[in-house]
């Protein structure tokens, strides 16, 4: 669609890369209002905890883009680096950002559950803008479809869902109940749980309508398979932490 913003000179400022630079800009000013809200977490820990998650993310999401598509990287290894024209896997970044999480919650003793929680709503923000940079990118397509809002892009011969706008909507929906339900929480940890179930819920429903995803097991994708295995999980630790003292 637009792939690339403005070239200055060498410099190209691409659509993707400055999405995915509000969004981490914009949850950081969120995540700033809401700990002085709440007092969480204490003094500047909060731009500490971004970093952390944020590089965590963008490295794993990468990783296993690269390990996904290992075959074109192998023959271009130089555009492994170039994560500014897109190539990113969520659940690849996910998993490495509660690593980095993990780590950095141990190192400085904050309390896990509070501070997931704290945390896991501005992920779903970040994501939405992520998604957006992914239309403007014209990656991440749907199926082809003859609807009204169907997008052409020019990459492809038909119009297709804009499941990158889909995903974009669902993501800011998300976002919008879990801040609601972050000081209303029953228990440490709902929050997160929340979103580790409800978020694959959605992608699973979502990727029966992408167009660039091939089905990995009968007609399901390797991306609904991981959602379905983050919902079992999600249930059963919600089922656990709700029963705690």
């Amino acid at each position: 669609m637009y792939p690339e913003i403005a070239s200055f000179g060498p410099w190209t400022l691409h659509s993707y890369g400055l999405l995915i630079a509000i969004g981490v800009f914009v949850s950081l000013w969120g995540m700033s209002r809401q700990a002085k809200k709440f007092g969480f977490p204490p003094g500047e820990r909060v731009f500490d905890l971004v970093f952390v998650v944020a590089a965590a993310g963008f490295i794993g999401a990468r990783v296993f883009y690269v390990v996904q598509e290992g075959s074109w990287y192998q023959a271009h290894p130089l555009e492994i680096f170039q994560i500014w024209k897109g190539g990113l896997v969520y659940y690849g970044g996910m998993v490495a950002s509660f690593l980095g999480f993990f780590l950095y919650v141990r190192l400085t003793r904050l309390p896990f559950w509070v501070s997931s929680d704290f945390v896991i709503p501005f992920i779903a923000l970040t994501h939405a803008f992520g998604r957006v940079g992914c239309f403007l990118n014209g990656c991440c397509y749907g199926k082809v479809c003859d609807l009204p809002w169907a997008v052409k892009f020019p990459s492809l011969p038909d119009p297709v869902h804009p499941t990158q706008l889909y995903e974009a909507v669902f993501n800011l929906a998300l976002f919008g109940f879990l801040v609601w339900l972050y000081p209303r929480r029953r228990f440490a940890g709902e929050v997160t749980l929340l979103y580790v179930i409800l978020y694959p819920a959605g992608r699973v429903l979502l990727e029966f309508l992408r167009g660039d995803q091939a089905p990995w097991f009968d007609s399901l994708t390797l991306h609904q398979l991981l959602s379905l295995g983050f919902i079992s999980v999600g249930i059963l630790f919600y089922g656990i932490c709700r029963r705690r003292p």
